[in-house]
């Protein structure tokens, strides 16, 4: 595993839009937009169509959202840009966790990329998350050079 030095040295995060920072193992991510998952997905043989989303409002006094039990696709602020001999992965923070809720990510491939990392959060209890709160941790290992990752989600196409 890398450690946050290594990360930065690669280029592995796209700083861009940062409120996260290297962590002692990967780098912490930021919370930049939350959306309800509303239903409607499918998994088909050759392509996924993704839920329809339902845009959670910032509560501006609060300069956050009030999450009530529910599952959510959280965008961070932070992008990553994977090289062929790199993969990662995205957990959530021990705070997340404690206050009941579920960071729930799949692998991110050799080659993929975007703006803002995107993932799925799944609440269990009644939440307040502040903007730009540190959510989440990205970390990476090192794997074989193969195929990289070209797919319907390079660059959050699913959200375009």
């Amino acid at each position: 595993m890398l450690n946050a030095k290594e990360i930065l040295e690669e280029g592995l995060i796209v700083l861009d839009n940062a409120k996260g920072k290297p962590a002692q193992v990967g780098y912490d991510l930021s919370i930049k937009d939350i959306s309800k998952l509303k239903g409607g997905g499918k998994i088909l043989k050759d392509k996924t169509i993704v839920n329809q989303l339902e845009s959670v409002g910032i509560n501006d006094s609060d300069n956050g959202w009030w999450l009530s039990p529910g599952t959510y696709d959280v965008m961070c602020n932070e992008g990553c840009n994977i090289p062929a001999n790199r993969t990662a992965m995205v957990r959530q923070r021990s705070s997340l966790l404690r206050n009941g809720a579920i960071i729930a990510s799949s692998i991110f491939d050799p080659g993929f990329k975007t703006e803002n990392i995107g993932t799925v959060m799944i609440v269990t209890e009644r939440i307040f998350i502040e903007k730009d709160a540190r959510i989440a941790q990205m970390y990476f290992h090192e794997n074989n050079e193969g195929e990289l990752y070209d797919g319907q989600f390079q660059n959050d196409k699913q959200r375009k």
